[in-house]
């Protein structure tokens, strides 16, 4: 049997280390990453404006959900989900319904 050695696609983990999967949709079919159990379990608080929302990686806040990309994340007995940002998101935006960030941006 092959094995490929892969470390986590949201940070510089490097092969070997334990990962997990980390979905969402592309324009066409699902989209599946490593994911590292640091990268997994970080989440941003919610910022204090009802309609805004931080993203999970950098804390970067948006004023729409639509300018960060959703993952579903499955690692052992952890699952949850992770919203990233383009910069934070491997490849950049990974779903076409995801809108620009930078016109939605409201705080580093």
């Amino acid at each position: 049997m092959q094995q490929t050695l892969v470390g986590c696609a949201f940070c510089d983990a490097p092969p070997g280390t334990e990962t997990g999967e980390a979905h969402t949709w592309g324009q066409d079919e699902r989209v599946t990453h490593p994911i590292c159990v640091d990268c997994a379990i970080q989440t941003e608080p919610d910022p204090d404006e009802r309609d805004h929302v931080a993203c999970d990686g950098c804390g970067l806040v948006v004023d729409t959900l639509a300018a960060l990309t959703r993952f579903r994340v499955e690692l052992g007995h952890l699952e949850g989900a992770l919203q990233l940002c383009a910069r934070c998101s491997p490849g950049g935006l990974a779903t076409y319904w995801t809108r620009d960030l930078t016109e939605h941006l409201v705080a580093e």
